[in-house]
């Protein structure tokens, strides 16, 4: 009897994952965005936003949420994170203001720094002094993907 049973449960558990929908075909117990990955898409989009290197020495998720667009009933996924870069060389260098703090064009005078700008964050590079710590409070916005979930650096992350 013992032994049917584990058989029928091998075989559910085989099956289950093919009558799922897509996202959740590779995983059977949630396959929600993580932290990791909200992490590696922040040191990604490091590199497109900032010049020279950064090293992130805090990444701490502070909250997350699933999502549905109503209109398109499309499923989405945000995390809200408190990071900190170290930038050892400072980045956009270019952007330095002059003596009077003025900025060049194309550079943003603003200390609210963000990796995924939208419409109302900074516009232009924003400056960052040689050895100067910079702390970021943002949030990321995951879109269901027929494998797993498409992050705002354009990449598909999944378990």
């Amino acid at each position: 009897m013992r032994g049917v049973f584990l058989k029928l449960m091998a075989v559910t558990l085989a099956v289950t994952p093919l009558a799922a929908g897509p996202a959740q075909a590779y995983c059977m117990f949630g396959c929600d965005p993580t932290e990791d990955h909200a992490k590696q898409i922040f040191e990604n989009l490091l590199k497109q936003r900032f010049d020279k290197p950064a090293k992130v020495v805090e990444f701490k998720q502070t909250m997350s949420e699933k999502l549905e667009m109503h209109a398109t009933g499309e499923k989405g996924f945000e995390i809200f994170f408190n990071a900190k870069a170290l930038f050892p060389e400072g980045a956009n260098l270019e952007c330095k203001p002059d003596a009077a703090g003025a900025f060049k064009e194309g550079c943003s005078p603003s200390k609210h720094y963000v990796t995924a700008p939208r419409n109302s964050d900074p516009k232009g590079k924003q400056y960052v002094a040689p050895g100067e710590t910079v702390l970021f409070d943002e949030e990321y916005r995951f879109y269901e993907d027929p494998k797993g979930w498409k992050g705002p650096d354009g990449n598909v992350y999944s378990q």
